[in-house]
């Protein structure tokens, strides 16, 4: 049984700030120490989904995490909103760190020119410059992405880069071109 308060749980700025003079003290050396480094708890029922990412046929959700740790890391949600008709084009991404883990429905893509179907449950860890394409998914498609921040304002760059092989043409929706909800 759930306690009474669910509110996201929240410390004060004199708590957060002990919290990242300790936090930068026992991460020295590692990628993403530093002064910012905050506690945070975002309540998935209060996440607002918008276009604001890098694609305008997916859904994004920010749970705040790279203002948490000061632009250092990139945690985010993304979701379908449309039917895939181009996917993301090949491209690669200047990180130091970046990972999906499929929460629900699936996506296809092609990793260095070979095919991968990721499903619910699953886990990707893409090293450094990785060349890929998002190139099918389903309407209830949604990923949880982590990047190390690739810039100081905590964004994930993108580089197009040459195909390596053909893609497949993404599998049509049954029922029209939006997110079923």
């Amino acid at each position: 049984m759930l306690p009474a308060d669910t509110s996201p749980t929240v410390f004060s700025s004199e708590e957060n700030e002990s919290l990242s003079a300790r936090s930068a003290e026992y991460s020295r050396g590692l990628n993403g120490a530093g002064e910012v480094n905050r506690f945070h708890h975002a309540k998935g029922r209060d996440l607002n989904w918008t276009q604001s990412g890098l694609r305008d046929f997916f859904l994004y959700a920010d749970p705040g995490i790279r203002e948490a740790t000061g632009n250092r890391l990139d945690v985010h949600l993304v979701r379908a909103n449309e039917a895939p008709e181009h996917g993301t084009g090949w491209h690669r991404h200047r990180l130091g760190f970046h990972a999906i883990y499929m929460v629900s429905g699936f996506a296809r893509f092609m990793y260095e020119g070979k095919q991968t179907l990721v499903e619910t449950g699953d886990f990707v860890n893409m090293p450094p410059g990785i060349s890929h394409y998002l190139y099918d998914y389903s309407p209830d498609m949604c990923f949880l992405e982590i990047a190390m921040a690739g810039t100081e304002d905590g964004m994930i760059p993108e580089e197009d880069v040459e195909p390596f092989c053909d893609t497949p043409a993404p599998a049509p929706w049954t029922n029209g071109a939006k997110r079923p909800e």
